[in-house]
């Protein structure tokens, strides 16, 4: 078997990696997680798309909502409000306590990694789950009218301002985790994921850019647009905003320096000998993970193909 590593945003990039978990022995595949949308909040170190994905693979996550954990309630939220405090951005009671663990323990000396660590072993899983980088990159969402922080955007103003670009701060100084080996993995596999604000952060951190130029063939990307939508955020409203057609042959554009295998949902069949042209190896598969089966057969699905190359 050969080892992965999944480069993950939140939401999308944490149903592949569910179902991935399912079917590789925990030595067989690490997860990169984006930290370009952490932010601090009332002072607590705020990480979602690595909470995203610790809850989704520990069971927790709150599959009605796709984020934040089950079974949650709200009562600093309402006692919050009731003072006047600031409520946009929802901190469930739960949820509240990986942010003030994960602070404490980055106070008391810890690095983000070490932090991550520590929380999905206290959530019952294996150290697997990594952060793109220890250093700090902030994500901003340059509109029409201002720049707003990843979280502002995303959350206060629900990703209704008009995008026409993206900042990545402290991106020209941060580097990849030197936690993961890249030479220790056959194949990188490049998650459903927001192309612009979830995984470009970890694909411009060197060495991991150089790397992946430098060995396009270990690389695969997972499409996050299916049938010209978006499975999941405002990736097809971002490309709109930008100019840029809401289809396959957008993703393959975007990560064609990058990767060699890309697969498309049987949907957007009509598009394969197309990216084919443009160097790439084309699968087709269910890219909708709408279930755990799904996403299960989805993960299986890649493996399959990845490992019979």
């Amino acid at each position: 078997m050969k080892n992965y590593l999944l480069l993950c945003g939140g939401v999308g990039g944490a149903k592949l990696a569910l179902g991935f978990s399912k079917i590789l022995s925990d030595s067989n595949y690490t997860i990169a997680v984006n930290t370009g949308d952490d932010f601090k909040h009332f002072n607590l170190k705020i990480c979602p798309d690595l909470d995203t994905v610790m809850y989704t693979l520990s069971n927790e996550s709150d599959l009605s909502k796709g984020w934040g954990r089950a079974n949650e309630s709200w009562e600093m939220l309402s006692a919050l409000k009731q003072l006047g405090g600031e409520t946009w951005f929802q901190l469930g009671d739960k949820d509240l306590a990986t942010h003030i663990i994960r602070t404490q323990l980055i106070a008391n000396g810890s690095s983000l990694s070490e932090a991550t660590q520590e929380l999905t072993q206290r959530f019952g899983l294996k150290s697997n789950i990594l952060p793109m980088t220890d250093d700090l990159v902030e994500t901003y969402i340059q509109t029409q009218n201002r720049l707003l922080s990843f979280q502002e955007y995303f959350v206060k103003f629900q990703c209704e301002p008009s995008v026409t670009d993206f900042v990545f701060k402290g991106l020209d100084k941060a580097k990849f985790n030197p936690l993961i080996d890249l030479d220790a993995f056959d194949e990188i596999v490049i998650c459903p994921s927001n192309p612009f604000v979830s995984i470009s952060p970890i694909i411009q951190l060197d060495p991991l850019n150089q790397f992946l130029k430098s060995h396009p063939e270990r690389v695969s990307v997972v499409s996050p647009i299916v049938n010209s939508k978006s499975l999941k955020g405002p990736t097809s409203k971002m490309m709109n905003e930008l100019g840029m057609d809401t289809s396959v042959l957008t993703i393959a554009n975007y990560y064609s320096e990058y990767a060699r295998t890309l697969f498309i949902d049987s949907t957007d069949h009509q598009e394969e000998s197309l990216i084919a042209g443009m160097g790439y190896k084309v699968s087709l598969a269910n890219l909708v993970m709408n279930n755990l089966g799904s996403k299960i057969n989805l993960a299986q699905s890649v493996i399959d193909y990845l490992e019979a190359k």
